[in-house]
């Protein structure tokens, strides 16, 4: 994957953003530890996810309900699978084996903001996180702050959990 939506401050085009992500994540690595993971079949990479504190994306200052980022988190940046691929729960694999690991790394909870108007943009759909138990704890018409205990057992998505991040009428 070569956006690096997350990882700089600003799009600019002239950015050699395979260079740049490597930069970041040798940096991140060095500096915090795992930040990705990566499904791979039969050598094909399938889908991946990208996480760190939230400190380390300067794009999430874009989005007023990330001043609510808690520290006890960590931020889920990137969750995506290739097309052709989606909607066999890859993405759904991705969160649990990065809450699985937030949590043995002493993290309390993964956060991500969502997109209620998602277009296929780099911003997670808030229907994907609602899916996989993510609740907002800072809204925004757009955009709010969404977040993941892992230690709260998980339940079905509920029609008032959906209609809290507008997936049906109200």
């Amino acid at each position: 994957m070569e956006s690096v939506f997350w990882e700089l401050p600003d799009a600019d085009p002239d950015v050699d953003a395979r260079f740049e992500k490597e930069e970041w994540f040798s940096s991140t690595l060095l500096e915090w530890g795992t930040c990705g993971k990566l499904l791979v079949s039969d050598g094909e990479a399938l889908a991946f996810a990208e996480y760190a504190p939230s400190s380390l994306f300067p794009r999430l200052g874009e989005f007023p309900a990330a001043r609510a980022a808690s520290a006890d988190a960590a931020y889920l940046a990137y969750c995506y699978a290739k097309e052709g691929h989606r909607g066999r729960g890859l993405g759904s694999r991705l969160v649990r084996e990065v809450a699985r690991e937030l949590v043995e790394r002493g993290f309390r909870a993964v956060e991500a903001i969502g997109d209620r108007a998602w277009d296929g943009g780099w911003v997670l759909p808030c229907e994907f996180l609602a899916a996989n138990g993510f609740a907002i704890v800072a809204d925004d018409p757009r955009n709010p702050l969404m977040r993941l205990d892992p230690r709260v057992a998980a339940s079905p998505l509920t029609t008032a959990a959906r209609a809290a991040v507008g997936l049906v009428p109200h």
